[in-house]
């Protein structure tokens, strides 16, 4: 379950000689991008681009529907209009093209919502932090997070960046403690802020305007929060946004999907096998697949999808490209003792090959995996990630890679199932030429970044319904901050682009392209309300508490977003500093127990921290799963039964054990 630390090495290697050697503006240059970004962010500013109630920067506050535009053709009646001119540059001042945004009818549902209280202190004004969520909840509490569409609060916590070295450019992040609902309208207030001597901060003068003579939309959002109970009158700060639809944030690789299980009818792709070695307790089965490409020219690295013209972006089409493949097959698999098979999802910016080592394990037991390559975020991709972090114009490379390669696996586990798949070569089959793994049933595994990316294929497909998110969880603008893993890529972003506000905003703005490939985009049909043409799923979430690469805020996002109970006891009493651990996750009543499920594995790293930084204390227990019998053990009686068993003797899950 470990993420591939070779490619995130070479990572490391590239990112410094790629810094070292991309030549910086001189000083003169460098003054006077300086002078016209401040410039720009001190002029007079209008209100088609930008809303002044925060004039830190104009693109806040963040999310905001001052950035959006009438459009009938969309589900939400909305798109995106963002503006180039105040987009973050980097430090050549080059500033981000916003015409791959500006396809989407709404912002993420992973959003953070982002502003500048300058002075503002968290504790003197009693804003939800991440230890108390359910503060967020409370009538008289400072922030408002309400779904306009259903009129409820939605949870959310309050923290300061802590990544910033300039108090005049600190961000103020509200983080909703689930995913935002698709298509819906939202509007957040502030109210009742101080500073750490206990004197109130006033709304700026353009606020105090816009609760005096708001627009009819202003109107709309200003009525919904006084519904939630936050008065105009109260507010020192609030704003509106739409949430991204359905279609807009998964459409792409739904239309890619439908066009080609469309074509394969009941049977599947063709694929050649190259080698099968046998090694130790199983059988190394290497080959390509075919599946349809829809990146532009060969669909390598740093292609984009074949969607130019299209306003949705729905691409088109594009010919034929192989998707290599590695399979395991048990040397013990027999035609009436077929192999249980896994779809296998590696690590960060790893390969196929990560399958190796855990599949040696799982052929003792009769378990096969079969793996390809997170598109996108392998290790084939990690010098187009550089360039990305370059200039950002370029991103849109990434999650449009990540959506073929979903495709890849959707194809792969239909190899998997079909009659007419890999249950027709030999190296599946024994020597009385019948199949020895079992075509009946299917679940994909997907580990660390797998566990981020795994939800998105796995929502639209009927081939399996059985997913384990181990140590992974939803929304890179939330994990990466938080995140060991992210010291690696901090250098060359902190260089590319020097302004610490605009860093900020970069990662919210690349969330709005990661949504496409990763769980935040599909959340929302994984375990419930299911795509046309999929199911509803059966997921078990592990969680390695105090994880140094994905941080528990993430993995917990995710559960509820899913609405899943939790194992418990989960924590041992005083392990975790919230006031109520997993807040608002149930707890599973007893065990046995089927279904859906969070489990929480304690390897005794000490509780992360209670900002937005990464846990650095003790262990990292990220990969320590893997080594867990007890985990294991849990872990195929969940795929063999689908029901959760207690092998915690009641009490929390921890290593080492009671």
């Amino acid at each position: 379950m470990k993420p591939g630390r070779t490619a995130v090495g070479l990572l490391v290697t590239i990112v410094l000689v790629l810094v070292a050697n991309t030549p910086g503006p001189a000083r003169a240059e460098t003054a006077r991008i300086e002078t016209v970004r401040s410039a720009t962010k001190t002029a007079p500013k209008t209100a088609t681009s930008c809303d002044d109630t925060d004039p830190t920067s104009c693109l806040l506050p963040w999310p905001n529907d001052q950035f959006t535009r009438a459009d009938p053709s969309t589900p939400t009646g909305r798109r995106l209009a963002l503006p180039r001119s105040v987009m973050p540059a980097n430090k050549s001042g080059v500033r981000i093209d916003p015409a791959e945004w500006n396809r989407n009818d709404g912002f993420s549902p992973a959003s953070n919502l982002v502003a500048v209280i300058r002075g503002v202190d968290p504790g003197a004004s009693k804003l939800p932090p991440v230890t108390g969520i359910a503060k967020s909840l409370a009538a008289d509490s400072p922030v408002v997070l309400v779904d306009l569409t259903t009129g409820k609060r939605v949870p959310a916590w309050a923290e300061l960046d802590a990544h910033a070295t300039d108090d005049a450019k600190r961000a103020l992040l509200i983080v909703p403690a689930t995913s935002l609902a698709e298509g819906h309208r939202h509007a957040v207030g502030l109210r009742g802020l101080v500073r750490a001597d206990g004197s109130k901060i006033a709304p700026s003068r353009s606020f105090v305007m816009l609760r005096a003579h708001p627009t009819a939309e202003q109107r709309r959002w200003l009525r919904g929060l006084a519904k939630a109970g936050a008065p105009a009158k109260q507010l020192t700060l609030a704003w509106g946004f739409t949430v991204a639809s359905a279609r807009s944030l998964s459409g792409r690789l739904r239309s890619m999907w439908d066009a080609t299980r469309s074509s394969l009818g009941s049977g599947a792709p063709a694929f050649t096998v190259t080698s099968a070695t046998p090694t130790g307790p199983m059988t190394v089965v290497r080959g390509t697949l075919a599946m349809p490409r829809y990146l532009s020219g060969t669909g390598g690295p740093g292609s984009v999808l074949n969607n130019a013209g299209n306003p949705n972006g729905i691409p088109k089409r594009n010919g034929t490209m192989p998707a290599d493949f590695l399979c395991t097959v048990p040397a013990s698999a027999t035609a009436d003792k077929p192999a249980r098979m896994l779809l296998y999802g590696h690590g960060l910016l790893n390969s196929r090959d990560e399958a190796l080592d855990i599949g040696k394990v799982a052929a003792t037991v009769n378990v096969g995996f079969c793996a390809t390559d997170y598109l996108g975020m392998s290790s084939a991709d990690v010098a187009t990630v550089i360039r990305e972090f370059q200039d950002l114009t370029r991103f849109r490379t990434q999650p449009d890679r990540m959506q073929q390669g979903h495709l890849a696996f959707l194809l792969l586990g239909r190899l998997l199932r079909s009659a007419r798949g890999f249950a027709t070569a030999a190296p599946f089959k024994g020597a009385d030429g019948r199949p020895v793994i079992d075509t009946t049933k299917l679940a994909l595994l997907g580990a660390s970044e797998g566990g981020i990316l795994g939800g998105a294929a796995s929502s639209l497909t009927k081939d399996w319904d059985q997913v384990v998110l181990a140590v992974g969880g939803l929304g890179y603008n939330l994990l990466l901050p938080r995140s060991v893993d992210f010291d690696k890529f901090e250098q060359g972003f902190r260089t590319n682009y020097p302004d610490e506000l605009d860093r900020v905003l970069a990662l919210e703005l690349m969330e709005q392209l990661w949504d496409r490939g990763e769980n935040a985009g599909y959340a929302q049909h994984l375990v419930a309300r299911p795509y046309p043409g999929s199911v509803a799923k059966s997921v078990l979430q592990l969680e390695a508490f105090g994880d140094h690469q994905v941080a528990n805020v993430s993995t917990e996002k995710l559960a509820r977003t899913l609405g899943i109970a939790r194992r418990a006891p989960t924590l041992a009493p005083g392990r975790s500093t919230d006031i109520e651990p997993q807040w608002g996750i149930p707890a599973i009543p007893s065990l046995p127990a089927t279904g859906s499920a969070l489990v929480v594995w304690d390897f005794g790293t000490p509780a992360p921290p209670v900002t937005n930084t990464a846990n650095r204390g003790g262990d990292d227990p990220h990969g320590k799963l893997g080594d867990e019998t007890r985990a294991l053990t849990m872990l195929v009686a969940y795929l063999n039964t689908g029901q959760l068993i207690d092998v915690c003797a009641a009490g929390p899950c921890r290593t080492p054990g009671p």
